[in-house]
């Protein structure tokens, strides 16, 4: 019966397979192979909150079988979600599938990287960075074929996160097929994790670089230069700070948190007073990225900005200089604004730790899918049996992205507990 129950659900008959389970069930209730079967077909059902409950029904009878039946609503939302025509939905599966952090998962997403959406591609190459495994260089370096450079940079990312050697490989060995990319971004980002790694020719090669770059390029100059972590870019940020480009001095001001040199003090100060409120808030962050006591005043007064995003920076700075504003996320959560209630969560998950939690309790009821998904990132990175219950019961969210990202993050909590070292995740 189990395999004629498993043929309906391979043919995609799953009001079949809850008949043909039912009468294994109703003989030897504690069947795993028939509940597993029937928690599939539940989900592929879109009755995950019943998959949910039953689950939990089984656990106070059988124990023993409730992990093994959890994994299974996980891994069937995972899996139908990857197939989901909606790319939005791909690529919550291939980030829910890294965020896991379990490497004997990595052959699910490797036919991601033949996806036709540009977005899936690129955080499949993230997810590899996430998961790791024996043969995840191969795969990352697979991406030099891409013909997207949005792709290649996530790749480029992903070697610039590792040590200076990895499985027996020189990391910069690999970092320098990248630097000669055709593409500006992915040239600087390469030659920048290069010169982090300690290889002073590939800051001069930046310096070069930046010689000959269009103006449109011109942010991703900067942005190597905070990455390149060499001292001697300091006086090379602070030019671009007074730059007439907004956008650049802004991401001047992030480069300074980077290499977070008490140097770039006076620019930050100059920053916070910009006509642009991106720049007041990449200086505010940044300034607490700096970790001098003496800008808590400065940052204080701009917790009034007029921009609520500068508010919130400011906010995050403080919290980085161990002052807590926790009123400032409170209404920002409730902003009409479904970017600002998005960037507090963030916010929140890059500096307040298990602090953050009952804040984060609140964006799970938000409005917005994104916001409700950030949550559950956020609440995926703090750990412990009341995280696990969030995420667990948002599983059941009406939005398939949400669902998703809460059953990667359910195992992702499950692995933790477990204890598998696990990588923090990226604050997208």
């Amino acid at each position: 019966m189990v395999v004629k129950a498993e043929q309906a659900y391979n043919k995609g008959n799953y009001t079949e397979v809850m008949s043909l389970v039912e009468q294994v069930l109703k003989k030897k209730p504690d069947a795993l192979p028939a509940l597993q079967l029937k928690t599939r077909a539940m989900v592929a059902l879109s009755r995950v909150a019943d998959a949910l409950d039953h689950q939990k029904h089984i656990e106070k009878k059988y124990p023993e079988l409730a992990a093994p039946l959890l994994q299974e609503i996980i891994l069937t939302i995972i899996k139908t979600s990857l197939k989901n025509e909606n790319y939005f939905v791909r690529s919550a599966a291939v980030k829910a599938v890294g965020e896991m952090g379990n490497a004997d998962l990595l052959p699910l997403i490797i036919p991601s990287m033949r996806d036709k959406e540009i977005f899936v591609r690129f955080f499949t190459v993230e997810s590899f960075g996430q998961l790791e495994g024996p043969d995840f260089l191969k795969l990352v370096m697979a991406s030099v074929q891409d013909p997207a450079s949005m792709v290649r940079v996530a790749a480029v990312k992903v070697l610039a996160q590792l040590e200076k050697t990895h499985s027996g490989l020189e990391i910069n060995h690999l970092l320098a097929t990248f630097a000669k990319d055709s593409d500006p971004t992915v040239r600087l980002l390469a030659l920048a994790a290069m010169s982090k790694n300690g290889d002073e020719a590939a800051f001069v090669k930046i310096v070069s670089e930046i010689k000959k770059l269009p103006q449109a390029a011109q942010v991703s100059a900067v942005s190597a230069l905070g990455r390149s972590n060499n001292e001697t870019a300091i006086p090379l940020i602070k030019a671009y700070s007074t730059h007439k480009d907004h956008m650049i001095r802004m991401y001047a001001s992030e480069a300074m948190g980077v290499i977070a040199s008490d140097a770039f003090h006076p620019e930050l100060l100059r920053g916070l007073e910009d006509t642009d409120p991106a720049v007041r808030g990449a200086s505010a962050t940044s300034l607490g990225k700096l970790g001098n006591p003496r800008a808590i005043p400065l940052l204080e007064k701009h917790l009034q900005d007029e921009s609520a995003m500068v508010r919130l920076s400011a906010a995050e700075g403080l919290k980085r200089l161990g002052q807590n504003h926790p009123t400032y996320y409170e209404k920002a959560l409730s902003h009409p604004d479904y970017g600002v209630r998005h960037f507090a969560v963030s916010s929140l998950r890059r500096t307040w730790g298990k602090e953050g939690l009952a804040l984060l309790r609140l964006a799970l009821k938000d409005k917005a899918p994104r916001v409700r998904s950030a949550a559950i990132r956020a609440i995926g990175e703090i750990g412990g049996a009341e995280s696990l219950e969030l995420v667990k019961n948002s599983m059941k969210d009406p939005d398939l992205v949400v669902r998703t990202y809460a059953a990667g993050n359910t195992g992702r909590l499950i692995n933790k507990i477990a204890g598998l070292a696990l990588k923090n995740l990226k604050s997208d």
